[in-house]
């Protein structure tokens, strides 16, 4: 990798940088390109709070016991069309 970064190696290397599996050497030089670019700042900005949700949602509450057990019995017990 050269000593700059561009657009698309940034955004190509975007999903390792945010699971923080680039060298260090790699992740700095990434983290540089976003500081200078504003568009690609904003998309990895847009990445990180999407995974983030998704990983706080996974998290979150199940449905309960009760009523999983009456969804499958009403999904079992309907026709198939």
């Amino acid at each position: 990798m050269s000593g700059s970064t561009g657009c698309r190696e940034a955004i190509a290397l975007l999903e390792d940088w945010l699971k923080a599996e680039l060298t260090p050497e790699v992740a700095e030089q990434v983290r540089a390109h976003f500081d200078r670019c504003r568009p690609c700042f904003r998309h990895a900005e847009f990445e990180r709070r999407f995974l983030a949700e998704l990983e706080a949602a996974g998290r979150g509450d199940r449905c309960p016991e009760r009523l999983r057990a009456e969804l499958l019995r009403e999904i079992r017990g309907a026709d198939p069309a």
